[in-house]
């Protein structure tokens, strides 16, 4: 019975969402304000009574559209876009996150909320909307003009800084701690996961997806994808972290693979279904017994979203390099909060850190921001004029001589050693994705023994060496890469030692004061780098002469192998650099407005064999176009109205919707049929 109630429950979710798909596309206005409505309309809530009977399958239901719709952000997120986003994006990102949540919580300190709601809500005004914006954008046809891409770009970093507070505020909510030592173990363990992720799907995804899309059927891509993102998200959860961050991480890989889009045309439906339970389900937790003493809250955060995001996003846009007009349409674009605040505050919601009144005043002023976002892109332009016509001319020249300065900053070619400083900073890139490698498998050795050790035989549990023998599996899986961080680490030493004591014409004392400086530079380095690998050990080394034990035996397989252990490291970074540089797989075109390319035959007994296009009245019945014909004796591309017909030629028409059945109604009774 209660399965009939949860199809009964699923029955009315999905035909109360496409009511409001249909009037939302009516109205302009973007599908997820229909969602919540929809989710207020139904919810418990909503006097006199719930239609909702099973609440908490449907927000069990609602975890699966967290996963698939943070699937589908990484997705478009794409680790190429990093260098692309530029220096202006990520100002401006990171201006308006620092700015927002500090607004944030200073405006929950106003309510009298603690701490901890406080935190909460500056989180989830810091983030704007990916969905939301893209959605807007492309329905108002503005997914061209520079400031929008300004805008993909500062959603890019935001994306990325979201997910690295979205493992803080799960840390703090856990712990109910706020110290650096807690804040540096929590970014360095989701640094660590960030960059396994990433590095082993480059290794692993992409030769996974090239198995399962060579059997060309849908079916199989489609589950080894969803068994993809399940499976990492489940071990983001059981490291600490959220599921969302695992499923964003494989969406970012799976952006680098070449059947992306055919990936995301399979995935959407899946996404669609599950993102509509997510948002409707965060309508239904809107209660309503919190008002009307909340509406003030609701319109002040509101009020906050709006002009704060547009006067940080704005700001920090001028101050990356872009002009004025830029920066007012792209901070005036986002000017809302989305997807991520929900996430962000049910995270609040699973670790007991915040109540439900905060979830409730997040999606009512999501639904508020959401509906206002379409006007003010739409008058973004006449602001921006406005503002250049009203600013002082000699602010307008300050602000012409900072860009200046900082194009001239970015890019000096008089610098000293150019060319040497820029190898130090890509070593030092390097390096530190190295360290990040070397210390995943040794915490993850740690986690591993603190999530299953208790489900071990109990002989390897209580054994003194049980937990050891751990570590060394860990460290071993790390060995290929501490190799390759010690040769890069002193060919470092050897270029800075170059640098700080250049050769000059007539000097004879500069080799010796590069050797011992590459010497001092390598011997501290080293040093660090055992303190530091001691103590990432430390919940699983034994003490004593058994530590020594341990590390000699480690020290006599890296000798040992150390060749094989290059080879390895260098056959994996090759594998990495050429999944890098396989570009995707064309996208399909989509035409603009509802229009279309279809292809018809012509028939051996069809009365058109032997006329020219003119002559079959296809353009003046049906308004269609003849871009191309194929047939075996050569293809004609943009066919002429003098151009004849034969027995099995395809033609390829282009049209609206409405031309497109006008021409398959006149086609129907004269031999052509559709191919």
């Amino acid at each position: 019975m209660q399965g009939i109630q949860l199809v009964q429950d699923l029955a009315l979710i999905l035909a109360s969402a496409a009511v409001a798909t249909v009037i939302c596309q009516r109205l302009k206005q973007p599908v997820v304000l229909g969602y919540i409505l929809v989710g207020v309309i139904i919810g418990p809530h909503t006097p006199p009574f719930s239609f909702v009977s099973n609440e908490e399958e449907i927000r069990i239901l609602a975890e699966l559209g967290v996963v698939l719709l943070m699937f589908s952000v990484g997705l478009h997120f794409s680790f190429r876009k990093l260098k692309e986003v530029g220096f202006a994006a990520v100002v401006a990102a990171v201006f308006e996150i620092v700015g927002m949540f500090f607004l944030g919580e200073r405006l929950g300190r106003l309510f009298g909320w603690n701490a901890m709601d406080a935190i909460f809500l500056g989180a989830i005004l810091s983030i704007s909307s990916t969905t939301i914006i893209a959605k807007v954008l492309e329905e108002m046809g503005m997914l061209r003009p520079g400031f929008a891409r300004l805008v993909f770009g500062i959603l890019v970093v935001e994306d990325i800084l979201a997910i690295a507070m979205m493992g803080m505020l799960t840390s703090l909510g856990t712990t109910g701690e706020v110290s650096w030592i807690s804040t540096g173990h929590t970014l360095l363990k989701l640094v660590t996961f960030f960059v396994s992720v990433a590095v082993v799907g480059f290794l692993l995804v992409p030769r996974l997806i090239h198995l399962a899309s060579r059997t060309r059927m849908d079916e199989v891509l489609l589950i080894t994808v969803l068994g993809l993102t399940f499976g990492v998200a489940l071990l983001a959860e059981k490291l600490g972290f959220s599921v969302a961050l695992g499923a964003f991480l494989v969406g970012a890989v799976l952006a680098e693979v070449r059947e992306v889009y055919r990936i995301e045309k399979l995935v959407a439906p899946v996404r669609d279904l599950f993102s509509a339970i997510f948002f409707i389900s965060s309508g239904m937790l809107i209660n309503f017994e919190l008002f009307p003493d909340a509406l003030g809250q609701v319109v002040l955060i509101a009020g906050t979203v709006i002009f704060g995001k547009i006067l940080f996003s704005g700001l920090g846009a001028f101050l990356g390099g872009c002009d004025l007009r830029t920066a007012v349409r792209a901070g005036m674009s986002l000017a809302q909060i989305g997807e991520f605040s929900f996430i962000i505050a049910g995270l609040g919601l699973s670790l007991r850190a915040t109540g439900d009144k905060l979830y409730s005043l997040a999606v009512l002023v999501s639904a508020v921001t959401t509906l206002t976002t379409p006007y003010f892109i739409q008058w973004s332009n006449p602001v921006a004029d406005w503002l250049e016509r009203k600013c002082p001319r000699w602010l307008m020249d300050i602000g012409g001589v900072y860009q200046t300065w900082l194009r001239s900053v970015q890019f000096n070619p008089n610098a000293h050693h150019p060319s040497a400083r820029t190898f130090v900073r890509k070593l030092l890139g390097q390096l530190g994705m190295q360290l990040a490698l070397i210390t995943a498998p040794i915490l993850g050795a740690a986690a591993f023994w603190e999530a299953y050790g208790n489900r071990l035989p109990e002989g390897f549990r209580m054994a003194w060496w049980g937990g050891p023998m751990i570590w060394l599996g860990g460290a071993i899986l790390a060995l290929p890469v501490v190799v390759a961080f010690l040769r890069k680490y002193h060919a470092l030493g050897m270029l800075v030692s170059e640098i700080v004591f250049p050769r000059r014409k007539g000097d004879q004392g500069v080799d010796p004061a590069r050797t011992w400086a590459t010497l001092l530079f390598c011997g501290i380095g080293y040093t660090v780098f055992g303190i530091y690998l001691v103590l990432i050990s430390s919940p699983l080394l034994p003490a004593g002469k058994i530590l020594w034990v341990f590390l000699g035996i480690l020290t006599l397989i890296t000798f040992g192998s150390r060749k094989k252990l290059v080879e390895l490291y260098s056959k994996g970074q090759s594998s990495i650099r050429n999944t890098w540089e396989t570009l995707p797989d064309q996208e399909q075109v989509i035409l603009p407005g509802n229009s279309e390319v279809r292809a018809y035959r012509i028939g051996g007994d069809s009365i058109f064999v032997g006329n020219t296009l003119q002559e079959t009245g296809l353009r003046n019945k049906s308004g269609v176009v003849v871009v191309a014909i194929e047939r075996q004796s050569g293809n004609v591309v943009s066919p002429g109205p003098g151009e004849k017909l034969f027995a099995n030629d395809e033609i390829f028409v282009f049209g609206e919707q409405e031309q497109l059945v006008r021409a398959e109604e006149f086609f129907n009774s004269r031999g052509v049929t559709a191919v």
